[in-house]
């Protein structure tokens, strides 16, 4: 049986340095297809990308939303299964895209979207095989399933059906997911499909990101509260890790940057009295229909 071909969705905006040795580690087969959506760059990174096959897919940056970057991605994708990839990781193992090529055979009919972990370093890597499933009340304690859009993997028919919301500043990725789970759908973590993360924004982007995503992440889920002693305590740990060699310093300036954003989002919610956890009530008035198919 010839392997699945994929369709890669990779976000760029002068992302050179990234996106040269995220193509490096990939190892794609024949078939698979390579898009980049570009919001303008200036640097050499369109011409890495065109070295590399990809079809170039513009959106002009006064447009770009991540969730509209991914949607007209996604418009331009052949194959069944689409990847959605960051410009800033980098596959953990050779055979990365093989990991997620096996795994699909073993979906059951309902499973509509993938996520591998992100990890910054070796020791971050927890299950390194199998493949966990999700849905309904499996999400009510929190959101466990995977990395998000940086590394997961959707059903082109799903997306289709529904594309991403396109007014969110970010979070566009646990919407989907809030979707997919209300529409009765299951999701995967797929262990094995790690990828690096490689922070490479500056300080503002992590605190704004960090921000976005625990907003809509209250929105839906019942989500941990940061408080000031856990950022410290991960200060202090990212900062041994940094010393001792097991990660880098821009790494450590990003998780922290995305852990204050967090705290700050989760001290406004508080002070509004912003109730969230929507999904409970999404999934209590959800009919006891049969779970639909891809």
């Amino acid at each position: 049986m010839a392997p699945t071909p994929l369709s890669l969705v990779v976000r760029t905006l002068n992302a050179e340095a990234g996106l040269r040795e995220f193509l490096a580690h990939l190892h794609r087969r024949p078939g698979d297809q390579l898009i980049i959506v570009d919001s303008g760059s200036t640097d050499a990174t369109l011409d890495l990308a065109r070295a590399a096959g990809a079809e170039i897919v513009p959106l002009a940056a006064d447009r770009f939303t991540y969730g509209r970057s991914l949607n007209v991605g996604f418009a331009a994708a052949r194959h069944d299964w689409i990847l959605a990839l960051s410009s800033h990781v980098v596959p953990v193992r050779p055979d990365f895209l093989d990991v997620y090529r096996q795994a699909i055979p073993r979906f059951p009919a309902g499973v509509v979207a993938a996520a591998g972990p992100l990890v910054r370093s070796d020791g971050e890597r927890g299950m390194t095989g199998g493949i966990t499933f999700y849905e309904g009340a499996d999400f009510l304690r929190g959101f466990e399933f995977g990395g998000g859009n940086p590394n997961c993997l959707y059903r082109r028919q799903t997306w289709a059906a529904r594309p991403f919301d396109e007014s969110l500043g970010g979070g566009e990725d646990t919407e989907w997911y809030v979707w997919a789970i209300v529409a009765g759908h299951t999701l995967a973590a797929v262990h094995a499909a790690e990828v690096y993360y490689r922070f490479r924004r500056h300080w503002g982007a992590f605190v704004y990101k960090g921000r976005i995503d625990h907003r809509i992440s209250h929105r839906y889920l019942e989500c941990h509260q940061p408080s000031l002693a856990g950022l410290f305590v991960r200060a202090a740990k990212l900062g041994l890790y940094a010393v001792q060699g097991r990660v880098g310093w821009p790494d450590v300036k990003g998780s922290l940057g995305h852990c204050w954003g967090t705290y700050l989002e989760a001290r406004a919610i508080r002070k509004r009295g912003d109730r969230g956890g929507l999904l409970r009530e999404l999934l209590a008035r959800r009919p006891l229909d049969p779970k639909p198919g891809g």
